[in-house]
This record gives structure tokens, C-alpha cells and sequence, in this order.
């Protein structure tokens, strides 16, 4: 195994997956910054603090108290959750929730003492669900994307990777990303990986779908060179679409996902952020993965990356 900040070549226009990742990492130290806002203010600075009181009044329970003692003195958590994303998170036949993600998290409540109770959400709802007071938290880890860090706090240690691969059909001449320079590609519509792919690939061409299922289609019959798709995606593509592969080279792009919360409940952001580097630094979050989503990833030869010691990422495969 190999950390992801140390290897791949450049790629695109000068852009590295390292400094993708370093990108990633400012992203979660911007998290933190956030957290802890309400605490590097000065006395003198009376409008500051006043701005950064609120904004700790938001993140606390009404009483004043940390979410953290909300749960601990109630015995429940209440979890803003989507349960669509198999292997992550998803219901078994009998319409449990499970996946890589429901079973952390169930970790994480056992530790405390306390059950969670899944508020079943809408992804894009999640968010402003979580500002409505809907739930206390996230119960899954989404993506650490900055715009996000405005509006709340991110824990500063993954609680998973997500990889994303680059799909060809079986008989492509491309074997690296340099021969698909000028390509066209096919990608779901307001993705990441739309956005990040127009920077890596600055003078490829690329047509936006509303369904994975028809930027797969794309590639299949011609229209498009290439389309990316996150590792779970890819998976779940290649089973369907026998004359596409992946292109084999490491993941174009690694992002980092954790848990949310509102902003200011910094005994909340701590203990969650510790708990995370503890499970990780003890394989806790490996095993995990390895049962969830290595199956998968090496069946179709895919590189994956799990957490490891202090969040750090350690690839899998290829």
C-alpha cells in the first residue's frame, strides 16, 4: 500500500492528484478553522465575538449544551441520513439500514451509549435539514467541498475516500490520460467529477446527463471517448455495460468525505474528529472498507483507498 500523496504523475495542464489531495486536506483544515472560529477572537473585538457567539448558539442544543451532552443525557441521536448509496449506505431486503457507512456510524453511537435514530432525507435535503434543526447531524460523511465548510463543520479526519475512475470502451487506444488530452467525455451533471475533469482535462469537450446510466451509454456507442464515475459507480457500470473498462491507471481524482455538523458545537467536533483518528490509526475503518467495498473494487481491478493511521490515505489495488 501506498499513501496517495505520494504517487501518480501529473496530469492535465500541471495538475497533480497530490495536489489534489493537499487540496482536500486545506479543505478539512478550513473545516477546522471554522470549528474553532469562536475561540481565537480577542476581548477588544466586541462585533467579532458577538458574530462568533451565535454562531456557537447555533451549533449547541437549546439549552446551551453541546449536541454531544444532548445525546449522551437522552440516550439517542437524532442522524439526517440518505440511504441510497450501496455499498455506503442503503436497507438490506428486511429494509434495515446498513453499508460500510451505517455500520461506522452505528460504532461510533455504541461508544457513546447511545442509539441513533435515522432521519431519512433527500441528499440535497440533507443540508438544509441539518440548518432547520431537523436532525443533529450527519449520520454519513459526504464530500469536504469548501462550500459546504460555510455553512458548517466538517470532523477533520475522513471517514472514507472515494476514488474516481476513468470508464473507456473494451477497445479503446487510450492508455493513459495524455491520450485523452482532446477526448470527449461523458459526465453526470453538476457532479464533482464534472467540475474537477474540466481542470484536468482543459481542452477535452465535455456533455453533461442527468443519469450515470446515459453517460455509460455514451461511451458504449460512440458519442463520447471516456465518461468518469466514482469507484462505486464504476463498479456497478462495468457489471452493466460488458464493452467498457476502466482505464488502468491510479484514480484521476480522491476526495475526502466526513462527517457534518452544524458550526460552533466544538465538544461535538472534537470528540467525533477523535473518535475517527482513533478507529483509523487502529485499522477500525480499514476492515470496514475492506468488507463493504474492496469486493468490488478488485473485481474489476479498480485502485481504492482506505483511512489509516491519522487519516491518511493508503490505496488498495492496481
Amino acid at each position: 500500500r501506498t499513501s496517495l500523496d505520494e504517487t501518480g504523475p501529473e496530469v492535465g495542464a500541471g495538475t497533480s492528484r497530490r495536489r489534489l489531495l493537499q487540496a482536500g486536506g486545506l479543505g478539512l483544515l478550513g473545516a477546522t478553522t471554522l470549528g474553532l472560529a469562536g475561540c481565537s477572537l480577542g476581548d477588544d473585538d466586541k462585533e467579532s465575538s458577538t458574530a462568533a457567539a451565535a454562531t456557537t448558539t447555533a451549533g449547541t442544543s437549546s439549552s446551551g449544551d453541546s449536541i454531544l451532552d444532548k445525546w449522551t443525557r437522552e440516550k439517542t441521536a437524532k442522524l439526517g441520513v440518505d440511504l441510497s448509496f450501496p455499498p455506503l449506505q442503503f436497507k438490506d431486503d428486511s429494509g434495515k439500514p446498513t453499508g460500510y457507512q451505517v455500520e461506522v456510524t452505528e460504532l461510533m453511537m455504541k461508544e457513546l451509549g447511545v442509539t441513533p435514530e435515522y432521519v431519512e432525507t433527500p441528499f440535497a435535503q440533507l443540508f438544509p435539514g441539518l440548518s432547520a434543526g431537523k436532525f443533529d447531524m450527519l449520520g454519513i460523511a459526504v464530500t469536504i467541498l469548501p462550500s459546504r465548510a460555510l455553512r458548517g463543520d466538517f470532523a477533520d479526519i475522513p471517514a472514507f475516500y472515494e476514488s474516481n475512475v476513468v470508464v473507456v470502451k473494451s477497445d479503446s487506444g487510450a492508455s493513459s490520460l495524455d491520450d485523452l488530452a482532446t477526448s470527449k467525455f461523458a459526465v453526470l451533471q453538476g457532479s464533482s467529477q464534472a467540475a474537477s475533469a474540466r481542470t484536468l482535462f482543459p481542452k477535452a469537450t465535455f456533455n453533461e446527463f442527468a443519469a450515470e446510466t446515459d453517460a455509460a451509454t455514451e461511451v458504449s456507442v460512440g458519442r463520447a471517448d471516456a465518461a468518469i464515475f466514482s469507484e462505486f459507480s464504476t463498479s456497478s457500470v462495468l457489471g452493466d455495460n460488458k464493452d467498457l473498462k476502466a482505464l488502468a491507471v491510479p484514480p484521476l481524482f480522491v476526495d475526502a468525505n466526513s462527517y457534518f455538523m452544524k458550526q460552533g458545537d466544538t465538544k461535538l467536533w472534537l470528540w467525533v474528529s477523535n473518535w475517527l483518528r482513533y478507529e483509523a490509526s487502529h485499522g477500525t475503518l480499514k476492515g470496514l472498507w475492506e468488507k463493504w467495498v474492496v469486493p468490488n473494487t478488485s473485481k474489476f481491478d479498480l485502485q481504492t483507498a482506505v483511512v489509516g493511521t491519522n487519516g491518511v490515505a493508503e490505496t488498495i489495488g492496481q
